[in-house]
């Protein structure tokens, strides 16, 4: 009888362990929802052509134009998404950790960014930039149809900003300090863009910039 007690405990013991081994499995599926990781999408800018241009020797020509990128997750279709709310506040810790916006002549990207000046004519460096607005709305898309970024070196003389309001009016602006990646003229050079949703329409308008998305990581460590 005693012997008999035993085998059926090595049976019961023998049983956990299988049990617990199958628990413990690698097969075991994970808890959490895989379905729920969201892509990484690179959004990318292409700007209308440059019109009017000032400075004696402008670092831009009619050809230039203000084109960009920036990698978020998919933004979500029919909202306005703004990456500097609800403040703006050095880090900026909302704005994408990649982008870059460029004018032909300089190229803006998080590592040219500092903190809020109040007096901007103060700031030396003409690579370094805060930032002003950078947000985005898309349609139920979820393609961009109306934006705003501002890039402020010196308020007065060296700015790039790229916008339209989603209804008609937009403009491509940039400008920088005279001696500042090539321009020569006695205080700044400037070239700007303005454009409508419907074109042409009227002088010196043309037809608005345009964004584009692809995916460039759809989970942790994986590639398009």
């Amino acid at each position: 009888m005693t012997r008999f007690r035993i085998v059926l405990v090595r049976i019961f013991l023998a049983a956990s362990f299988l049990l617990l081994a199958a628990c413990s499995s690698p097969e075991t599926p994970v808890s959490g929802d895989a379905g729920s990781v969201k892509p990484l999408i690179k959004y990318s800018y292409t700007g209308p052509p440059m019109t009017v241009i000032t400075g004696v020797f402008p670092p831009w020509t009619t050809e230039s134009r203000i084109t960009g990128y920036f990698v978020t997750e998919e933004l979500p279709p029919a909202t306005t998404t703004d990456f500097l709310d609800p403040d703006i506040v050095w880090p900026f810790p909302n704005i994408p950790a990649t982008f870059a916006f460029s004018d032909g002549a300089r190229t803006i990207s998080r590592d040219n960014l500092e903190d809020v000046s109040k007096d901007t004519g103060r700031r030396i460096d003409p690579n370094k930039y805060e930032v002003r607005t950078f947000w985005v709305t898309t349609d139920v898309d979820g393609e961009i149809v109306a934006w705003d970024m501002l890039f402020v070196h010196d308020v007065r003389r060296s700015t790039l900003l790229t916008a339209h309001n989603g209804g008609i009016y937009g403009q491509d602006l940039t400008e920088v300090d005279a001696t500042h990646f090539g321009c020569v003229a006695s205080e700044k050079c400037t070239a700007n863009a303005n454009y409508t949703s419907q074109g042409p329409v009227l002088p010196d308008t043309q037809a608005a910039g345009s964004w584009s998305r692809e995916v460039v990581q759809t989970s942790a460590g994986e590639g398009s």
